[in-house]
């Protein structure tokens, strides 16, 4: 199934459900949801329980504020299957998100009014093309007309699922020493030789660098720490403790080095893995870093991956 989807905040709901009213909605009702993600390597895995939606969905999603296209795939279970126990056994819960939903259709456009606890109240619009015969620009051009309609102003969109909220309010980035990030990288078993104190102040003397630890609830999980080079800033060394994975922390971290480089005015962020951290290349791919070169060690395994990711500038 393709959507194009979009989601800000709204403080006046009972506005957007007026305009719903006026265009003669149909309404499903009011559903109370609970949506539980699960630790998955590649998109988000949500077990959704409510009175009118109870489905296990997987799905793509760009993370951009405006209109999102959506790859979903639904699997409708029984209620007595013990699915949830068996994935969160299997791959570990990364978070719950509680809400209340009003659920709305006109045609194949499906439009949410949420309540979403610790977040505050939402609109969704989803443009839905379930057989394929709508296709992505029709999609497009309904989930703008809405947008325009409900008076959303751009700077309530949100790019974000409310996991990715949730998540947010439980890690914490902040700017941090050579100390800490070197015993930080002693805790990380990939890192089978890290640097010493004496490399990191050799390679951050006279550069501007950033070195970013992050934190899960209040405890240290991971660290990245990069520096300028010519007009470029170059990702050097990070990694997240193994009992924080799949936490999004290293998202985070990698978005606050972005956000800091673009404000620098660096045009773009380069960086090295090998090809026996398959995780870190899946993930730097998926976060729009390209391919650049390839430096050839003895062994395959070993061999040096350079990656790059342009930035755009900050007026």
């Amino acid at each position: 199934m393709l959507n194009i989807e979009i989601k800000a905040r709204c403080d006046d709901l009972d506005f957007i459900r007026k305009i719903l009213k006026q265009k003669k909605a149909i309404y499903k009702g009011l559903d109370h949801q609970i949506d539980t993600y699960f630790k998955v390597k590649n998109g988000r895995m949500k077990m959704r329980e409510g009175n009118i939606e109870y489905s296990l969905v997987h799905y793509n999603r760009e993370d951009i504020s405006g209109p999102k296209r959506s790859e979903v795939l639904y699997y409708h279970p029984r209620k007595t299957d013990p699915i949830k126990e068996q994935l969160d056994k299997a791959v570990g819960t990364l978070v719950i998100v509680d809400k209340k939903r009003d659920i709305y259709f006109i045609e194949n456009t499906k439009f949410h009014l949420d309540k979403v606890k610790g977040l505050g109240s939402f609109v969704e619009i989803e443009a839905i093309d379930s057989k394929g015969n709508i296709g992505s620009d029709k999609l497009y051009q309904q989930c703008n007309e809405y947008l325009k309609l409900f008076k959303i102003k751009a700077n309530n969109l949100i790019d974000l699922s409310y996991s990715d909220l949730l998540l947010k309010n439980k890690i914490s980035i902040k700017q941090g020493a050579i100390k800490q990030a070197v015993e930080i990288s002693r805790k990380i078993p990939e890192l089978e030789d890290p640097y010493s104190e004496i490399e990191y102040m050799k390679r951050l003397k006279d550069t501007d660098s950033l070195i970013s630890i992050a934190y899960w609830q209040g405890e240290e999980a991971g660290f990245l720490v990069g520096y300028s080079i010519n007009n470029s800033f170059y990702s050097w060394m990070g990694g997240v403790l193994p009992q924080f994975r799949r936490n999004h922390i290293a998202k985070e971290l990698f978005q606050r080095q972005r956000n800091w480089a673009q404000r620098k005015g660096f045009d773009a962020i380069n960086i090295k893995t090998r090809n026996k951290y398959k995780a870190m290349l899946s993930f730097l791919l998926s976060d729009g870093f390209i391919i650049q070169d390839l430096e050839k060690k003895e062994l395959e395994m070993e061999n040096r991956i350079h990656l790059k990711k342009i930035l755009s500038h900050i007026n």
